[in-house]
């Protein structure tokens, strides 16, 4: 498990001896689609000047005929909402509602003082959300979920895709993290002041929708700045949003795998190639960006080959990696199951009596 101190700023990143080793030395060889060559490597300590890449225009003709890669459900996963002191009533109707319960946490600052206390909930109804207008409360955190299933390819070949392709926008150059599974594009630890927004992949679990195998990628606003500048201040407003708008603001895929292809078959020594990008990139996009921001905006982007509705699937049911969402690094490791902690009779569904193994 890394460590939850910030990673230390990396030194220079190695290059190639040779131009001819990481790109071509004539140009004319390169197909008309190919993308640009990688120049020098940057050190990430070195001031980059990130540049904001355009939204993408309306799908053109020749983007429409392209093929879908994947069907997308997207839900509300995760909601957090803030108060004073806990609402009276609210808790015996949230759990009237949903079949299930919720649970309040106080939120306690460094020197031990409570100052409030905040409301966890997963996969919510839009009953429920139209509810908890009344109860007031600041909107602290929403994910929206994002169940990949793709069209032509293995669940692990999607995985790839996305965590090789997918960039958060606007994300400061950092480290990624995974952990137990899950990538989270942004390196975040308990206890540490969580950043506005994250991005999480996972694939060993199935569709929380309908419980085929699914590559799970969640948009996180995690704080109540991210979820005001979403033009949110009420829990019912959830019920409207748009993922195909958030996804295409907030995520680009972009073809990364198809521009190392290229520099890799048109180099005079592949290995060497390959291997430059496996050490400084991990074969991420992200990654690259950080680095290499002027380039970004020249792959191809993918996103309109995903096909994502403009309203919300409703219906999700809690998996059980929910039941670990709040607990610390510490708490996790004194529970080797799931199901032995006793929040998960909290936010799991009911198991099946009927079928015993």
């Amino acid at each position: 498990m890394r460590p939850a101190s910030a990673p230390a700023a990396s030194p220079a990143l190695e290059t190639p001896p040779h131009e001819s080793d990481a790109m071509p030395k004539n140009n004319a060889k390169r197909s008309p689609s190919a993308t640009p060559l990688l120049g020098p490597v940057r050190s990430s300590s070195a001031s980059v000047k990130l540049i904001r890449p355009i939204d993408l225009a309306a799908p053109t003709v020749e983007a429409l005929d392209e093929p879908l890669i994947a069907n997308v459900e997207a839900y509300i996963d995760t909601v957090e909402i803030t108060y004073p002191r806990r609402p009276k009533g609210l808790l015996a109707e949230a759990r009237a509602i949903l079949g299930r319960k919720g649970w309040f946490k106080d939120i306690i600052d460094t020197k031990g003082n409570r100052w409030g206390v905040r409301l966890h909930l997963h996969q919510p109804t839009p009953e429920l959300l139209a509810a908890l207008d009344k109860y007031g409360g600041s909107l602290g955190r929403f994910d929206i979920a994002f169940d990949i299933i793709p069209r032509d390819m293995s669940i692990e070949m999607m995985a790839r895709v996305i965590r090789e392709c997918a960039i958060l926008r606007w994300r400061r150059p950092q480290a990624m993290f995974e952990i137990e599974g899950t990538l989270y594009w942004t390196e975040w630890h308990p206890g540490e002041v969580r950043p506005d927004r994250n991005l999480a992949e996972y694939h060993d679990l199935p569709s929380k929708i309908d419980g085929q195998p699914a590559v799970h990628l969640e948009l996180r606003f995690q704080t109540s700045d991210a979820t005001k500048a979403q033009n949110l201040q009420r829990p019912s407003q959830l019920a409207t949003l748009n993922p195909r708008a958030l996804f295409d603001r907030h995520i680009r895929i972009l073809d990364f795998q198809l521009h190392i292809a290229d520099d890799i078959n048109s180099s005079a020594n592949p290995d060497r190639t390959r291997g430059f990008y496996e050490r400084n990139y991990q074969r991420r996009v992200q990654l690259f960006k950080d680095r290499q921001p002027h380039l970004i905006k020249l792959l191809e982007p993918l996103n309109s080959r995903f096909a994502i509705k403009d309203h919300l699937t409703w219906g999700a049911v809690s998996g059980p990696k929910d039941a670990f969402t709040w607990l610390t690094r510490d708490q996790q490791s004194q529970h080797l199951a799931q199901s032995q902690h006793p929040s998960s009779a909290l936010i799991m569904q009911p198991a099946n009596t009927e079928e015993k193994p």
